[in-house]
């Protein structure tokens, strides 16, 4: 490996033409969720969260792959800072929550054959940033009311639920994606297990209790792409509860950033945003998947290449001047010799 010294700060990789090797992977945005770290990095020093800044700062600066001769890659290792905010952290935490729903879903259909999964999203009015937190409060709490109806647990197996927030204007949207899971013969009239829309609707507004008819969406996980009825539902219910587009956007005024940081860190702290409930905790809790907000972010999917036949251990460092992961070490598997 040819090493060269780039801007007095690290000892780097090169080609035979003298280009510094940097980092290539096709299945994560690696350099762009960096980049735009870099940016809440500063959000958070003008908030006021100089220790949620310095963890920020230094978020994935140093990763370790598992590499093959044809340039496949799979994370070994990596120091990431576990903040709600972070792009790297939330785009890992999502992925990680994708894979590990599918599996749960998957279990529960192996497990109850014909179940059905329902795509539910509950809203509540628009609320100001000093009101989020106790808007998240009310739909968590208004959630275990709705799920104790008695219709409902006697229609719903069992669910996912999720909390995200999304911005209009000044104002904040937050809401629950769930899915449920219900008995293949719940279309069914002679069953009596149907819950038409409109009921859901008055079931919402009792548990939230309000003077208003709430938005409530809800219709059969459909198949998407590559993606299998259940896989789709758990891909959109397990995405970001917060996107980092809504504060990390250059065409919005830093204080206005700034203010935006300040709620969601306030809002979502030491909040739980995921939870599980009847067959799909049961299944969540024999696959280890009880908990989806924190965790392992190094291994979020299937492993592809194992460590005893990968052919290579790469180091990968974030340069800072450069703005780029660029290659600082490569050295032949020590697993793969032994096995040799």
């Amino acid at each position: 490996m040819n090493l060269s010294t780039y801007d007095s700060q690290l000892q780097v990789a090169t080609s035979p033409e003298g280009e510094v090797l940097s980092l290539q992977d096709k299945r994560f945005s690696w350099g762009d969720n960096r980049r735009k770290g870099g940016k809440l990095v500063r959000l958070y020093r003008k908030s006021g969260y100089e220790l949620y800044a310095e963890r920020a700062q230094m978020c994935a600066t140093r990763l370790q792959f598992y590499e093959m001769e044809n340039g496949e890659k799979q994370l070994m290792s990596a120091n990431f800072c576990h903040l709600r905010l972070c792009p790297m952290c939330t785009a890992r935490r999502a992925k990680r929550a994708a894979y590990k729903l599918s599996k749960v879903l998957n279990q529960v259909e192996a497990e109850r054959p014909g179940t059905m999964f329902l795509f539910l999203t509950l809203t509540v009015k628009n609320v100001p940033g000093d009101q989020l937190g106790d808007a998240l409060g009310q739909l968590t709490k208004a959630w275990a009311k709705l799920m104790d109806h008695r219709p409902i647990q006697r229609a719903v197996g069992g669910w996912f639920r999720a909390l995200e927030i999304t911005r209009n204007g000044r104002m904040y949207h937050p809401h629950i994606h769930a899915i449920l899971a219900v008995p293949p013969e719940y279309f069914s009239r002679k069953s009596g297990l149907y819950i038409p829309q409109a009921e859901w609707v008055d079931r919402w507004q009792k548990a939230l209790g309000v003077d208003y008819k709430p938005s409530v969406r809800i219709q059969t996980a459909k198949a998407k792409g590559e993606y299998t009825g259940g896989q789709a539902a758990a891909v959109e219910a397990a995405k970001y509860a917060v996107k980092d587009s809504d504060y990390i956007d250059p065409n919005l005024p830093e204080a206005e950033a700034v203010q935006i940081v300040k709620d969601y860190t306030e809002a979502l702290h030491r909040r739980r945003l995921t939870a599980f409930g009847g067959w799909l905790k049961a299944a969540a809790k024999a696959l280890d998947a009880e908990n989806l907000d924190d965790g392992d972010l190094v291994h979020t999917e299937d492993e592809t290449i194992r460590a005893d036949i990968a052919d290579f251990i790469t180091t990968y460092d974030w340069h800072f001047g450069a703005g780029n992961y660029v290659l600082t070490d490569k050295q032949v598997n020590p697993l793969k010799l032994q096995r040799g």
